[in-house]
């Protein structure tokens, strides 16, 4: 018998290369694929290089912020790219080595030492070589040698996190479900391309960038630009934080890969559904069915319309459409009054908030109409009208609320008037509540079909237009019915601001259960005649 020896890398990187090479031999396509991608890998890696060497030669605060930022895009977009398009290198794929007797250490030093000679990797590494100049020129060749280290551990993070995602992710990733979120979360952040360069050319024009320093000092500190903001610290004259940056780096990444060779075995095997040892969900079968951030609430009718309209939300691609257009559309309005240039500051924060906070509920004007047939199962069980309206409003509150948030903060924090936030989060509560009442008694009087499509753009009939222009009205309405707490968060001065958050909170919610009961009683004698109303007919 032959006696075994362990393999080395160096078997996987000579794989590698040889699979390369039989690649080019073999049809045309994939000849013209491989040369495009290496021509793009060699412009983003003269981009990446020019980037960070300029950095160097700039002025201190601007390098830093370029290095900061070009850095945590770099390994954001590893982390990225390989969730969309399901790993980074299909010579060696992971599957591909299941049956042979490899331990999962090798096959996963051998899999990162693949990854190094490919083109994502050697584009990396040229890139990491500006940092090194722009270390040399900021602080000599101190600042060289520890640009130089910390490029080697971004190399390794970049890389690694790629990987672990990837196999960590492996069963999910073959989900429907999964693949679905992933095109939510693409078609928001093509989406959001427009405010960003709003805020981004708001910051240029007003020349003032303390807040993107204090944004770039705190991805300093993170795995995202630790290793590439070090040298800075030379040149500041801060040299002990330099290990605790690198130091930042080299436990992110043993940390990943161990988190990699512990999940390898699932991308090799593909082994879908519920992790070994996962305990069942308290509460039985039943409260199974509900998404996890319903399964608080009582069990019941309430639950149940809750639960089906938050996963039609991310499912049906029509309410997917219109919810990323009002989320998108929602973030545009307020950017462009408060942070873009040319604008008057003199723009009350809540005032540029309004439409955000109403149009986050417009959505529920025809929220009947994407149902059609299906909605005579809920006049079969006979649910009652004022819990259909507002399991349906939480659904979609589920949704838009940490949105909402998140929108108004930004704002907020980047405009400079913190001590606006306060007023402006109780009257954009006022204002979505109010928004959900008048959407409610809109979609349950004026409902239309809404085309079972994936086209965005389809119509019903023609007349959609004119029951959109309503929506509008509706939308006016809203901030009409909310104006007595607008006026108190711009007139209260600001040792009152709590009082307008505590007033507006219970205006919202006040009006959408006051309507609800109102409307929901209406809903029960009209369902038969809603029915009707959005079943669309061929």
């Amino acid at each position: 018998m032959i006696p075994s020896r362990p393999v080395s890398i160096t078997v996987f990187v000579r794989l590698k290369l040889r699979m390369l090479g039989h690649g080019l031999r073999g049809e045309r396509r994939r000849v013209i694929a491989f040369a495009i991608s290496l021509g793009v890998g060699l412009w983003l890696a003269v981009t990446g290089f020019v980037l960070f060497g300029v950095s160097g030669a700039v002025r201190h605060d601007i390098g830093y912020l370029m290095a900061a930022f070009g850095g945590a895009a770099l390994v954001l977009g590893w982390l990225l790219l390989p969730l969309l398009f399901f790993g980074v290198d299909e010579t060696l794929d992971p599957a591909r080595f299941a049956l042979l007797p490899l331990p999962r250490r090798t096959l996963a030093a051998g899999m990162l030492a693949g990854a190094m000679v490919g083109v994502p990797g050697l584009a990396t590494a040229l890139a990491m070589l500006g940092l090194a100049v722009a270390g040399g020129l900021r602080a000599g060749p101190a600042g060289a040698g520890v640009a130089l280290l910390g490029g080697g551990l971004n190399l390794l993070l970049c890389i690694v996190l790629s990987r672990a995602v990837t196999s960590g992710f492996a069963a999910m990733l073959r989900s429907r479900r999964v693949r679905d979120l992933a095109g939510v979360v693409i078609a928001l952040l093509a989406a959001s391309m427009g405010p960003l360069q709003l805020v981004i050319s708001s910051m240029v024009g007003h020349a003032s960038l303390a807040p993107v320093l204090r944004v770039a000092r705190v991805l300093g500190w993170t795995p995202l630009a630790a290793g590439f903001v070090a040298p800075y610290d030379l040149a500041d004259g801060r040299p002990l934080a330099v290990p605790v940056r690198l130091g930042i780096v080299a436990v992110t990444v043993a940390l990943l890969a161990w988190w990699w060779a512990v999940t390898l075995e699932s991308a090799m095997l593909g082994a879908a559904g519920a992790p070994a040892g996962s305990r069942p969900v308290r509460g039985g079968v039943v409260r199974a069915l509900l998404p996890a951030v319903l399964r608080p609430v009582r069990a019941g009718q309430f639950a149940a319309i809750a639960a089906r309209e938050l996963r039609y939300w991310s499912r049906d691609p029509r309410r997917r459409s219109s919810l990323i257009s009002i989320i998108v559309g929602g973030a545009v309005v307020p950017v462009a009054l408060r942070l873009t240039p040319g604008h008057s500051p003199g723009v009350p924060l809540p005032l540029a908030v309004a439409f955000t906070s109403v149009a986050g509920a417009a959505i529920l004007a025809n929220q009947f109409g994407f149902d059609g047939t299906a909605y005579a199962a809920h006049l079969l069980a006979a649910v009652p009208g004022r819990v259909e309206l507002r399991g349906r409003a939480a659904a979609l509150s589920v949704i838009m609320v940490p949105v909402l948030l998140v929108i108004v903060v930004a704002v907020a924090v980047f405009g400079d008037e913190d001590g606006q936030l306060v007023p402006t989060l109780g009257t954009a509560a006022a204002m979505y509540g109010a928004s959900i009442a008048v959407a409610s008694v809109l979609s349950v009087l004026i409902a239309y079909p809404v085309p079972d499509t994936r086209n965005a753009f389809a119509s019903a009939g023609g007349s959609a237009s004119a029951k959109g222009l309503l929506a509008f009205v509706g939308m006016v309405v809203a901030v009409v019915s909310a104006s007595p707490v607008l006026a108190a968060a711009l007139v209260l001065p600001g040792a009152l601001a709590w009082v307008v958050l505590a007033a507006g909170l219970a205006w919202g919610l006040g009006l959408v259960l006051v309507t609800t009961r109102l409307v929901g009683d209406e809903l029960d004698r009209r369902g038969p005649e809603l029915l009707a109303a959005v079943t669309l007919r061929v």
